[in-house]
């Protein structure tokens, strides 16, 4: 994007259904001129205008809403700024429906507004909800541009040495070998192991262009792609890595084990100037030099081919971290239920903590409707979520949500097995860590920590089927 054009374009509305239009036109013309086509222009325009609508409904009325359509590299974000002594977006959770039949007017009026936001829901790519501070929340919304898929590349090649990292000028790689890298590595390796992107690599290379990725390319004697490992931040304080990739397919693996050790050492070198403290991944290839790293432990998935297929008998995926400078230790929230767990992990992993426990969670004081946000990656058959707003239904949302997501078939595979299903709890949050007993009643169970992933480190649970 030109660096003359502006990054945000930031309008505060009064919360009146007659500036709607201002608002719908603000975000149009922000999106073609942040770069998405016609289509996604009018997606992110129709999410403003069912977003404006519902909350100039439910928003406080004491100060105006503000609404902010910014340039995220390879999607446009819209955020919309406002107050409210309590809030109910339970129409944007994946497992959402609204009821229209029955009621009187004012029960239609408010299925109304709730179907425009499940409209503007499955509209756009993304919707998320942050707090602000008390009664102030940040609701937002995101449109990816589009990118064409391209077929991933799974022809062998006997590569060359020596292997070096980056060009001879120090430049870093090219669009061009980027994009070649991502098919490569789309095609050697199962879907579960690659960013999503690499199905799409001219969006994984303006992700590295925008600085979503970090990425280090190795190439060998002719100058072919070796070799690929990248990254991106995870909270303020971690980095989370994708590889490292290695492309030779000589039978002794000496070229390929010299690759991903020179990867794998460029880039913590790289990461070790920076802010963060650790460095994680929860999907190193079996290419990641051997004691290198730590074990934050395990999941049980199924396994999955580089065409996103049943590999048959489920895999165990390990998760594994290293520290890049010294962690001072930190305070988290658990539920007494969740204290033995984390006791043993983090005695396991020698990090120092404080363990601060919740008090029961009143059910009767929490909200009516809780939300939850859901990704969900198709190929790869994974789903994530992350509890945005507790709520008196969180239990049943929840159950909710697993039983839309057991129905959801990995592609390629239509009627086939459900997807693996993770739940992320911030422990700096004593709300979530609250919430851990239902969470515990629904079928997951405590599988890692990932250190400084959120706010604080992230707790995952694992959904286990009845019949895993």
């Amino acid at each position: 994007m030109p660096a003359s054009h502006p990054q945000s374009l930031m309008v505060e509305l009064p919360p009146d259904v007659a500036f709607l239009p201002a608002a719908a036109a603000a975000a149009e013309n922000a999106a073609q001129v942040f770069g998405l086509d016609r289509s996604g222009a009018l997606k992110l325009a129709l999410a403003v205008e069912e977003f404006f609508s519902y909350l100039c409904r439910y928003a406080g009325r004491e100060e105006p809403l503000r609404l902010t359509l910014s340039h995220g590299g390879t999607f446009v974000r819209m955020a919309f700024r406002f107050r409210a002594g309590e809030v109910s977006l339970r129409a944007l959770n994946f497992a959402a429906s609204v009821d229209v039949e029955g009621g009187g007017d004012s029960a239609h009026e408010e299925h109304d507004a709730e179907l425009g936001l499940l409209v503007a829901s499955r509209t756009t790519d993304r919707c998320s909800l942050e707090s602000s501070g008390a009664g102030v929340y940040v609701l937002l919304a995101e449109v990816d541009r589009q990118y064409p898929e391209a077929e991933p590349l799974r022809s062998e090649q006997v590569l060359s040495g020596p292997v070096r990292v980056a060009n001879p000028d120090g430049a870093p790689a090219s669009e061009g070998q980027l994009r070649h890298a991502a098919l490569l590595a789309a095609g050697r390796y199962p879907a579960r192991s690659c960013p999503a992107s690499f199905h799409r690599p001219a969006r994984f290379a303006d992700m590295v262009a925008y600085g979503q990725y970090h990425a280090l390319l190795a190439s060998d004697a002719a100058g072919r792609p070796a070799g690929l490992i990248c990254w991106r931040g995870s909270g303020p304080r971690s980095v989370v890595f994708s590889g490292p990739y290695v492309f030779d397919a000589n039978p002794d693996h000496t070229l390929a084990k010299e690759t991903a050790r020179l990867l794998t050492e460029r880039f913590l070198a790289a990461v070790a100037r920076t802010e963060p403290v650790c460095a994680f991944s929860e999907r190193p290839t079996a290419d990641v030099p051997e004691g290198w790293f730590e074990s934050l432990g395990t999941l049980t998935l199924r396994g999955l081919t580089a065409e996103g297929d049943e590999g048959g008998e489920p895999e165990t995926q390990a998760a594994l971290f290293r520290h890049l400078r010294e962690d001072v230790g930190g305070a988290v929230w658990a539920h007494p239920d969740m204290v033995p767990f984390l006791e043993r992990q983090y005695d396991r992993l020698a990090f120092s903590r404080d363990i601060l426990t919740t008090e029961e969670r009143p059910i009767q004081r929490a909200p009516e409707h809780s939300l939850l946000a859901t990704s969900f990656d198709r190929r790869r058959g994974l789903a994530i979520l992350r509890p945005l707003l507790d709520g008196q239904d969180f239990a049943a949302n929840l159950a909710a949500h697993v039983a839309a997501l057991e129905e959801q078939a990995p592609e390629g595979q239509p009627g086939g097995a459900m997807p693996d299903i993770l739940l992320h709890l911030d422990l700096s949050e004593p709300w979530q860590a609250a919430l851990y007993p239902a969470i515990s009643a629904c079928g997951f169970q405590p599988r890692l920590i990932l250190p400084h992933a959120g706010s604080s480190d992230l707790l995952v649970c694992q959904h286990v089927p009845a019949n895993r």
